[in-house]
């Protein structure tokens, strides 16, 4: 069944009418029981992908700062669910209801869907963990005596301040590499996607016509 966008005034007469959530359901289930996995790779695993690339850097992020401010194993698991587990599960929730959406539904052009893949990625691989991993870090470093600020009132901000600048600058290349990693990652994933979803466009609209010459010949061999 070949699926086409269009106005109520530009639908045949005979075509089945579809909402977006059926469209969806339809769809990603045809991509799911696709036989030939690497011809839609990019739709089958690319939000995968991009989500284990969250799971590196947010590691990556974590483990700097517990390094830095030498937890040890105090809050391992505390803060490797929120920094680590919790961005790369939102990463694919919103990979795959916000950009795939967007491509099956073919609601937006094809820089806007690259552009949005890259906010998300950005802000579930870098912004997110390195924000949650700096308050968790230093709220257990407090905690556990391993640091304190000699200012108080509004001053303990300019020295928390002049402390994270500190101690984070050996993490700016990474962090730099890490920026343009994930924005050409989700570039690349976003724009395969969009190719292979033509390709399966495609092979729908062939199956479709050759399913429409199989009848009309049915029909011509029992007018005879």
């Amino acid at each position: 069944m070949f699926i086409e966008r269009g106005k109520p005034e530009e639908i045949p007469k005979g075509a089945i009418r579809l909402t977006k959530d059926e469209v969806m359901e339809y769809m990603t289930n045809l991509i799911q029981k696709w036989p030939n996995t690497m011809e839609l790779w990019a739709l089958k695993h690319g939000n995968p992908i991009l989500s284990s690339a969250v799971v590196i850097s947010s590691s990556v992020i974590l483990h700097f700062y517990r390094k830095r401010l030498k937890l040890g194993n105090y809050g391992r698991f505390t803060l490797f669910l929120p920094v680590v587990i919790m961005p790369s599960i939102f990463d694919q929730i919103y990979q795959s209801s916000i950009t795939t959406k967007s491509i099956i539904l073919q609601e937006d052009c094809p820089i806007c869907i690259s552009t949005q893949s890259m906010f998300i990625q950005l802000g579930t691989g870098i912004v997110y963990p390195l924000m949650s991993t700096i308050g968790g870090s230093y709220m257990v470093a407090h905690k556990m005596n391993l640091l304190s600020f000699k200012s108080n009132g509004p001053d303990i901000v300019k020295e928390f301040a002049q402390h994270l600048t500190k101690l984070s600058r050996p993490l700016y290349n990474r962090l730099t590499a890490f920026v343009i990693g994930h924005a050409l990652l989700s570039y690349m994933i976003s724009h395969y996607q969009m190719e292979n979803f033509e390709f399966l466009r495609l092979k729908m609209l062939q199956q479709q016509n050759e399913e429409i010459e199989a009848s009309r010949q049915r029909k011509q061999i029992s007018n005879k």
